[in-house]
């Protein structure tokens, strides 16, 4: 009976060293499940914190990307503004920048000067190229820093302002500034061909004004 007990003892350890490796590795698994795992509080908690975080960075951000957008119609003003101007001494002809506001979209065009008898069509027909969506060209009735280009009135709209350079460079006739806004905010910035040479320069907000 003693050799019996020994044996059934022995047999029993040696299922208990078989079993216990699986059992710790179960469990050890389990735990591993259950920290990857989120409480519905947590979750809430989370979701409460992204909010508050981007009520506080939105109007940052869209401050910062208004301004970006203001910057890029400024600069492309700015070279078709000196495009038409080097186009005119190369061609020792009169050249025009021409900006607008169609119904979807503000536009910018270099091109020779049109006649005085040029239709819709023919204005419709120019090299017309895009400045980003939500920049808009602040109209000459609106409050200044508003933009004071010659305004050529065509039937039906839009307007156009330009801005006219001779063969030597300088402005062919009145001179002025052209002034972008955005959608929402107020500031604006703006090109001013400044002088009777032909100077240009960059200006935003009480700066456009003279």
């Amino acid at each position: 009976m003693l050799n019996i007990g020994s044996c059934l003892n022995s047999m029993y350890k040696s299922l208990l060293k078989a079993i216990a490796p699986k059992r710790i590795r179960y469990r050890a698994n389990a735990s591993i499940y259950r920290d990857f795992g989120f409480t519905l509080l947590e979750l809430l908690v989370v979701i409460a914190m992204v909010g508050i975080l981007s009520a506080i960075a939105a109007p940052g951000w869209l401050s910062f990307a208004n301004n970006q957008r203001l910057n890029s119609a400024q600069s492309q003003a700015f070279t078709t503004i000196r495009l038409a101007q080097s186009n005119a001494k190369r061609s020792q002809t009169n050249w025009q920048a021409t900006f607008r506001n169609s119904p979807k979209i503000s536009q910018y065009a270099v091109h020779p000067v049109l006649s005085d008898s040029a239709t819709e069509a023919e204005w419709n027909a120019l090299p017309w190229q895009n400045f980003d969506a939500g920049v808009t060209i602040v109209e000459d009735t609106e409050s200044a820093p508003k933009t004071t280009f010659t305004k050529v009135s065509i039937v039906p709209e839009p307007d156009v302002y330009q801005i006219q350079f001779k063969a030597n460079g300088s402005p062919n006739g009145s001179i002025g500034r052209i002034t972008f806004k955005t959608n929402s905010g107020d500031r604006k910035k703006c090109v001013i061909v400044s002088t009777l040479l032909g100077s240009v320069r960059l200006a935003e907000n009480s700066g456009c004004i003279p």
